[in-house]
Order: C-alpha cells, then sequence, then structure tokens
C-alpha cells in the first residue's frame, strides 16, 4: 500500500477512535459517572427525528413533536433503516451510516484535492475536516457526513467526466439536505468550465443534469403526501425553530445581540459570528485561489447559510461545505498559519465535544 494511502488510513482511523475514546473519557470525567451505554451520549437533538423517522416514515400526528420530523430529508433515515435490518439496532445503524460516510467522503476528498495539489495539500484538507471544531457531528447520527460524501464525489465524477455518476449523486444530495440544490448551478459551471463555455462542445451528457432535482421533487411528495402540502417544511421551520431567509446582517445581529444576554457558559455562541467572518474571508479568497465551480457552490452555500433570520448552527453548516476545507488546505500551507489552524481547531472540537455529549447545545 501507498505512503499516501496510509497516511489517509491512519488520519480517518484517528478521526473515528479519537473521537469515540475523547467523548467517552470527557463524559465519565465531567459526570463523575459511566454512560448508560456506549451509544446513548450521541443520542442527542436532531438524531431523535433522524431515528423516529428511520422507525415510523413521517407523521402528520400532532401528538408529541414527531410531526416536525417534516423538515429533515428522507435519504439518510432511509440508510438508516437499511442498516438496521443488519444490526438490529437504529441508533448503531445511524453511527454506521455516518462513520463509513465520514471515511469515504475523506477518502474522495483526498482523490479529488489530487485532481490539482499534491499530496501534502489534500491530505491537509482531510485533517482540517477531520478535527474542525464541530467535526463531531460526522460521527453522530446527524446528516453531514453522508451530505459530505455525496457533494464531493459527485464533483470527482464531474471533474472526471463521468456525468452521470455524477447527477445521481447530486439527486442522492438533494434527497440529503435541501442546500444540495446548490450543487446543481456549481455544477452546471463546471461543465461549461470543461467545454470552454462554447455551446459547440456540448452534449448530451448535459442532459445529466436536469435529472438532479428528482432528489428535492420525491421530498417535496412527501410533504405533499403527508400534510397535503409540498412547503408544509416551510410553515413548520418558520413556526417552531423561527427560520426564514432574510438579509444576512439580520442573523449577524442577532447573533451579536445574543451574546449580550447569554450566560458566561454560553459565551462560545460567539463562535458564530467568529465563523461567518472567517467564511467571508474564505469565500473571497477562493474566488482568487480555487477552481470556479469550488467557489461558485462554497460562496452560494455560505451565503445561504448567513441569511437565516435565526443563526443556530452555522458552524456546523460550514462543515458541511467542502471548498471552505479546500481553500483553508492551501492557507495552511504555511507552517505557522498550519500550527494555528491545527491547535484552536483541536481546542474547540474538544470543547463543543464535551457540550454535544453533556445534551447541552453546541451548534
Amino acid at each position: 500500500m501507498k505512503r499516501s494511502n496510509i497516511e489517509l488510513l491512519i488520519v480517518v482511523f484517528l478521526g473515528i477512535v479519537g473521537t469515540y475514546l475523547f467523548s467517552y473519557t470527557a463524559y465519565m470525567v465531567t459526570t463523575n459517572r459511566f454512560p448508560p451505554s456506549l451509544l446513548s451520549i450521541w443520542d442527542r437533538w436532531d438524531t431523535t427525528f433522524y431515528l423516529n423517522i428511520a422507525r415510523e416514515w413521517y407523521t402528520s400526528s400532532t401528538i408529541g413533536e414527531k410531526h416536525l420530523g417534516i423538515v429533515f430529508l428522507p435519504l439518510y433515515p432511509v440508510f438508516i433503516k437499511l442498516f438496521a435490518l443488519i444490526f438490529k439496532d437504529y441508533m448503531l445503524s445511524g453511527l454506521i451510516v455516518s462513520n463509513l460516510s465520514y471515511a469515504i467522503a475523506c477518502f474522495y476528498l483526498y482523490k479529488l484535492m489530487l485532481l490539482d495539489y499534491e499530496h501534502s495539500k489534500s491530505l491537509r484538507s482531510v485533517i482540517y475536516l477531520s478535527i474542525f471544531p464541530t467535526a463531531y457531528f460526522l460521527h453522530a447520527s446527524y446528516t453531514e457526513s453522508l451530505f459530505l460524501l455525496l457533494t464531493i464525489s459527485s464533483f470527482f465524477y464531474a471533474r472526471t467526466e463521468r456525468w452521470f455518476v455524477s447527477s445521481i449523486l447530486c439527486m442522492l444530495a438533494t434527497a440529503t439536505r435541501i442546500t444540495g440544490v446548490l450543487l446543481i448551478p456549481a455544477l452546471l459551471i463546471e461543465y461549461l468550465y470543461q467545454k470552454n463555455f462554447d455551446m459547440k462542445n456540448f452534449k448530451k451528457d448535459m442532459l445529466m443534469l436536469f435529472l438532479t432535482p428528482l432528489g428535492l421533487i420525491a421530498y417535496l411528495a412527501i410533504n405533499y403526501l403527508t400534510f397535503g402540502d409540498p412547503f408544509k417544511f416551510l410553515e413548520f421551520q418558520r413556526e417552531h425553530w423561527s427560520e426564514t431567509i432574510t438579509f444576512p446582517w439580520r442573523g449577524f445581529l442577532g447573533a451579536w445581540h445574543s451574546i449580550m444576554w447569554n450566560s458566561p457558559s454560553d459565551i462560545i455562541s460567539g463562535f458564530q459570528i467568529i465563523i461567518s467572518i472567517l467564511g467571508f474571508l474564505i469565500c473571497i479568497y477562493s474566488l482568487f485561489r480555487i477552481r470556479l465551480s469550488y467557489s461558485v457552490y462554497l460562496c452560494i452555500s455560505w451565503l445561504i447559510i448567513v441569511s437565516a433570520s435565526f443563526w443556530l448552527s452555522l458552524p456546523r453548516f460550514t462543515l458541511s461545505i467542502f471548498p471552505f476545507f479546500i481553500s483553508l488546505s492551501l492557507i495552511g500551507r504555511n507552517q505557522g498559519i498550519n500550527y494555528l489552524i491545527t491547535f484552536f481547531s483541536l481546542l474547540l472540537f474538544s470543547l463543543f465535544t464535551i457540550l454535544f455529549i453533556q445534551g447541552r447545545w453546541a451548534y
């Protein structure tokens, strides 16, 4: 096996084992007790919705909050259901899906980077992804790792001009998270770029891109069949989570004011502001340093997540934008900057992981 592949496997192995080992140790130290089970400390927040959908599918019943599960797209719960048929445990199956997706996503990110850059930059992008302050979501029963796998692999096959495979993966991404639709303009730009923006070079493979919205269409159909309204999820997001699309500065001001009234233990909510500023700077950097389609996907994804009326999970959503880590890996070629990124990432990753396993809000 090549040394580069061994290094990649080591990073992935440490990302998975290190996260779980640290989380269990931190739980015992901070609570002075053993966890009820090895899986229970990872059953947090949105995980409940994903597992309920996997068990019972969507429901319009207003008993409890299960009807709110309609805001979560179906592909990830479907995979949990399929793995649960084998492992007979939904929580375990969710963690397996997430960690398997994380491992394969790292492989594709590395291979995608190698199309343009050398081994050191490629491996560094995987390392930065694995130690990002909210990277514990890659190992929890959340959609981040599956979405990353689908978006990165879709771009990889687009770059290697296998448009049918790329389009199918993009379609699956749109059935995993709403922001999957942002792949469509980025992939279109990638196609045009490969054809030198000359219509004479267009081929029938371009038609494959019309498959990509089908995942989202299927999700809208589920909304309609469950509630009689294909856009019911927007109503729940607005009423239950206070989420609407607005100007970015409104979310920024809301996050800024929240620092003023939060308790000292919640002061780290200021990281929302830090990551928004960092994301803006990375977007500007990307316009000059990385491939056009990557930069377009990064910029429109960042714009969408900061245009929420209430900044709830900005650092987690940033984790799902892979060109962010491509740009960061180029910036980290300077040894001093690399040390700074690594140190602060690990520091915040540890802090946020501790909060997460305690059942507290951690982005």
